[in-house]
């Protein structure tokens, strides 16, 4: 594989080329500190760019372009990482020497950058129908979360949590948010992406970078020079120990527990974590938490650890009968002490660090995920696949002890079954 970025001074270009896959992609993100962006106009905007444009005024005209490249695929989407908020906009599309068309990258390029660079707005407005359609949808997508136990807690409590940080914030934003806007709002909208957001550019495939560098140059141009740094990660405060019980009409309780951490180190944030919450709660059966409350106890019908360096925060949750939170409560508290204690098997532990690199392998078979640590390597300091494969073996029991050492559990989220 070859990595290259491009400076082009109002924004940058990160390529991969390999040969490794058929297709390739491109994906432009729009980045911005996320404490000055209206998550539901932005939100939106990305769904109505994404929907038409001036040339395809219609879904079903966009759709019909997309199958005569080829069935290329093209995406839009919305992210966040610690402060960054991105607006993504993407083509996956077959390699070039797989069609017949000589011009085929041409049209490629060209859909995906009229797409963004010429919106369906006529007479400075958006087209009304597509605004109320996507609205619809949106709203759906909101409540989308409620469906099922787990989802819902995780919602409900990371919101109470984290009341007055992005954490705890929704990327689509509010349904009165979505309600309420305009029109013009989103025009606006649009005109302020460009003009405060940076810009970067991720290409991926077996292509000759260069020249798809030179065909993007004369096509993309953005006015505006933005170097702004905006924070990859998010230190929220340490709040009080506090609990909080809630009923609901689900036929399964759910126990969430937060632990929140200051001053991790970067070896810690990308090499330690990933350790640590495999042996404490992500390991397939094997992990201290599901040996304790599943394999030996049969307490749950799932549990697990999820672990958010960018907000500085280690969720477990575990879905059970409302009888056997207090049980519960006991084998977290005996897993997670045991962290601090390093009571970890040494051979476990050595096993454990062989199977996340070999889970390496897997990921330079995916193409998303090759371009996506390139770039958040090049942008926040991300590890790469050759750094993990250097450092891991290097990370000790001490290591995992001293990091378990700065989780403090700060807030319990009980959600009871209904009685039936």
């Amino acid at each position: 594989m070859k990595y290259k970025k491009y400076d082009l001074e109002s924004y940058q270009i990160y390529t991969i080329e390999t040969d490794k896959f058929k297709n390739c992609s491109i994906e432009i993100k729009f980045c911005e500190d996320i404490r000055n962006v209206n998550l539901s106009l932005r939100f939106m905007l990305n769904q109505l760019l994404k929907y038409s444009s001036l040339k395809y005024p219609t879904k079903r005209e966009v759709t019909i372009a997309l199958e005569e490249l080829y069935n290329a695929s093209f995406a839009g989407n919305v992210s966040r990482g610690g402060y960054n908020h991105f607006s993504n906009f993407s083509i996956d599309f077959l390699h070039p020497r797989y069609v017949k068309e000589k011009e085929y990258l041409d049209q490629i390029l060209a859909f995906l950058f009229q797409a963004i660079l010429k919106p369906n707005i006529k007479d400075g407005s958006f087209d009304e129908q597509a605004i109320q359609v996507l609205k619809e949808r949106a709203h759906v997508l909101l409540d989308q979360y409620k469906e099922k136990p787990l989802s819902f807690a995780r919602k409900e409590s990371c919101k109470n949590l984290f009341k007055e940080s992005i954490s705890g914030q929704d990327l689509y934003g509010t349904h009165e948010q979505l309600e309420n806007m305009t029109n013009e709002e989103l025009v606006l909208e649009y005109q302020k992406m460009f003009q405060n957001s940076r810009c970067d550019i991720l290409i991926i495939g077996n292509l000759n970078m260069d020249e798809v560098v030179e065909k993007i140059k004369k096509l993309f141009y953005k006015p505006s020079i933005v170097l702004d740094e905006i924070p990859a990660f998010v230190e929220n405060p340490i709040f009080p120990f506090h609990e909080e019980i809630k009923k609901s009409t689900y036929n399964q309780t759910q126990l969430l527990e937060y632990y929140q951490a200051s001053n991790l180190t970067d070896f810690e944030k990308n090499y330690v974590a990933p350790l640590f919450t495999r042996i404490f709660g992500n390991a397939n059966m094997t992990d201290k938490l599901t040996r304790y409350l599943r394999v030996e106890n049969s307490l749950c019908y799932y549990c697990g650890s999820l672990m958010r360096t960018s907000d500085s925060y280690l969720l477990v949750y575990v879905g059970l009968n409302k009888k056997d939170v207090k049980k519960g409560i006991e084998l977290i508290r005996k897993a997670f002490k045991e962290m601090t204690k390093k009571e970890i098997d040494e051979d476990y532990f050595a096993s454990q660090k062989e199977k996340y690199l070999a889970d390496l392998k897997i990921r330079d078979d995916d193409m998303y995920g090759l371009i996506d640590t390139y770039y958040f390597h090049e942008i926040i300091g991300l590890a790469m696949n050759e750094d993990y494969l250097e450092n891991i073996p290097k990370v000790t029991l001490q290591d995992i002890q001293k990091f378990a050492k700065k989780f403090e559990l700060t807030y319990r989220y009980i959600l009871e079954e209904g009685d039936l």
